[in-house]
């Protein structure tokens, strides 16, 4: 699955999985966790995308 914009929430496919993620300050997960992130959960992403977006939001994503 290719890189997809953040839509706000935890999309519905990513729920229980864990997921690659590209903040808007340029960090790419696949780089520094190659596990990934938590979608959703108790210690899952934070989906929702501040305005104007914060540094640390996350602007792509993908399923691992």
């Amino acid at each position: 699955m290719p890189l997809q914009p953040n839509p706000g929430k935890c999309p519905a496919e990513a729920a229980g999985r864990r997921v690659r993620v590209v903040l808007f300050n340029g960090t790419d997960t696949a780089r520094t966790e190659p596990g990934g992130w938590a979608a959703d959960g108790k210690s899952g992403c934070t989906w929702r995308i501040h305005r104007p977006p914060h540094p640390f939001d996350i602007k792509l994503w993908e399923l691992i």
